[in-house]
């Protein structure tokens, strides 16, 4: 009979398990960003929350800022050419819309979403700070 040897504390750390899940075709690809956010956790704290463009339909996705929850949304309008993907961002707690446009793809309509979201957040940061220090 062989003894097993303790485990050392490195890998009692670091314990990956491999699991199969039979799930509708629809949601794996969400349950797949899930895994692959625990895996990249950091141990001994939880993971920060680092924005990420979520689907929400085959034909929208979102992405929110965690500060202040301001949103920006992408479409596939499905039409042709440079209308194809219609992008805005709105602000948090609201339904109108603080920046928007059109783009023939998609990675670009994300990027200028992301960067009409980021000035928004700058600014919003700058007005709350001012709101926070007359307090």
């Amino acid at each position: 009979m062989r003894e097993r040897r303790p485990p050392s504390r490195a890998s009692q750390a670091a314990v990956l398990r491999r699991v199969t899940v039979r799930v509708p075709e629809g949601n794996a690809e969400e349950l797949r960003r899930f895994a692959r956010g625990l895996r990249t956790r950091q141990p001994g704290g939880p993971a920060k929350a680092a924005p990420e463009w979520r689907r929400l339909s085959p034909s929208a996705e979102l992405l929110v800022d965690p500060e202040c929850q301001a949103r920006g949304i992408i479409r596939d309008t499905r039409a042709r050419g440079a209308d194809r993907f219609h992008w805005s961002v709105l602000a948090p707690d609201q339904s109108y819309t603080v920046a928007a446009g059109h783009t023939g793809k998609i990675a670009r309509g994300r990027w200028l979403a992301e960067i009409a979201l980021r000035a928004f957040v700058e600014v919003w940061r700058e007005q709350y700070d001012k709101q926070s220090g007359d307090g």
